[in-house]
């Protein structure tokens, strides 16, 4: 009788001890999924890109506000001239690299939780590259622009599915001959390939107004700015610019047209919110903190400079200058959203060179703007090729 009673007494001790380790183990499983649940937001709000280390790089994490910074990978065969971005979960990251020839730049998807690597896009042919390159918030798709210079400038914008390698484009760019010198019984002409009404169809596509048939260059190309995704990832903004291979006269820009686009992901539709009416060209658009405005740059100097920072609000399509170019502020580049619709930006004056630029944060509501000052390992920094975590 005492036997069977220690013997039940022994099993239900045993099973106690198996309860409680699993009960632990659970308890482990859910403490982990919390903080993993949790990680998936410690990077949404900050910013990231690459930097220059020495001969190599290092693709870096910033948050303005507080102020801190991490490496996020040491890539010490990247030149700083590439692109680089990570997953707001913090699980992913992904950068640009040139081969070794220097003539493909390709994509790199590395996982931070683990050794794996994936590469896409280094079988283009030479003079292609990936570039301004963004994930989604669902940390799968990544957001990028493919630009084939073989002969002339030849871009799109598209999606890469991460997981199956798929890609999808979004917009083409596309080039056109206009017109070029040949040879006819050994005298040089001018030979047409465009009519003048199918220029001026061109021109229109991209808000642009009509041209000469003679001032349109010899090859006519579509280039995008990079393109942006919406703070709720189902729309995305970017600007076309139609550009000439050449231009007639000192200090004649070469764009044609210029004008703002909103692709949305949803339905597909992809629609011209605005184009300048002064000849201007659009360079880099962003959304604000809020989706409801979007921020972008209007040059009208033949060589980018003197940057306007353009405010639209997209529920009346309504635009104003909220920082017009100075003397102390000539150069204003490299739109980056912050929180609060905030905006952060770089100028340089115009008797200078971006040795003396700096990084500014401005209020579009109130026009009020200080200095958002950088460092990172101790360095100053301008965030040149840095980019919003979504």
């Amino acid at each position: 009788m005492g036997s069977k009673q220690t013997v039940n007494r022994f099993h239900i001790i045993a099973l106690i001890l198996i309860l409680i380790v699993g009960l632990s183990w659970i308890v482990h499983l859910l403490i982990t999924s919390i903080q993993g649940q949790k990680s998936a937001q410690d990077y949404k709000g900050w910013l990231a890109g690459i930097t220059a280390d020495g001969t190599g790089s290092l693709l870096v994490a910033y948050h303005p506000e507080p102020v801190e910074s991490k490496t996020i990978l040491k890539l010490p065969n990247v030149t700083p001239d590439n692109f680089g971005v990570i997953s707001s979960d913090g699980t992913k990251a992904a950068y640009t690299q040139w081969n070794e020839q220097q003539t493909v730049r390709y994509l790199v998807v590395q996982s931070l939780t683990s050794s794996k690597q994936n590469v896409f896009f280094d079988n283009l042919p030479a003079m292609n590259e990936i570039k301004t390159i963004s994930w989604f918030p669902d940390h799968r798709r990544i957001l990028f622009v493919k630009s084939d210079q073989t002969t002339h400038v030849d871009q799109e914008i598209g999606v890469l599915d991460t997981g199956s390698g798929k890609v999808k484009t979004l917009v083409k760019g596309g080039n056109w001959l206009v017109k070029r010198a040949e040879e006819e019984n050994g005298e040089e002409r001018m030979t047409f390939y465009k009519t003048q009404d199918e220029l001026d169809k061109i021109v229109k596509t991209y808000g642009g107004k009509p041209v000469p048939l003679d001032d349109a260059g010899g090859y006519l190309m579509v280039e995008f700015a990079a393109p942006v995704l919406s703070p709720d990832g189902n729309r995305i903004v970017y600007s076309a610019t139609l550009n000439r291979n050449y231009a007639k006269g000192e200090n004649v820009p070469l764009w044609l047209a210029s004008s703002l686009w909103v692709y949305d992901l949803t339905s597909g539709q992809n629609k011209m919110i605005y184009s300048p009416s002064d000849r201007s060209a659009i360079g880099k658009a962003i959304w604000t903190s809020d989706g409801s405005h979007v921020a972008f740059i209007s040059y009208t100097g033949a060589n980018g400079e003197g940057g306007a920072i353009e405010y639209m609000d997209l529920a009346n399509a309504n635009v104003k200058t909220i920082f017009p170019p100075t003397t102390e502020h000539h150069n204003n580049v490299n739109l980056i959203a912050l929180d609060r619709n905030e905006i952060s930006f770089i100028s340089a004056p115009k008797s200078g060179s971006f040795k003396e630029a700096k990084r500014w944060i401005l209020n579009p509501e109130t026009g009020e703007k200080r200095l958002m000052p950088v460092q990172l390992k101790g360095q100053n920094a301008l965030l040149r090729n840095f980019s919003n975590v979504q």
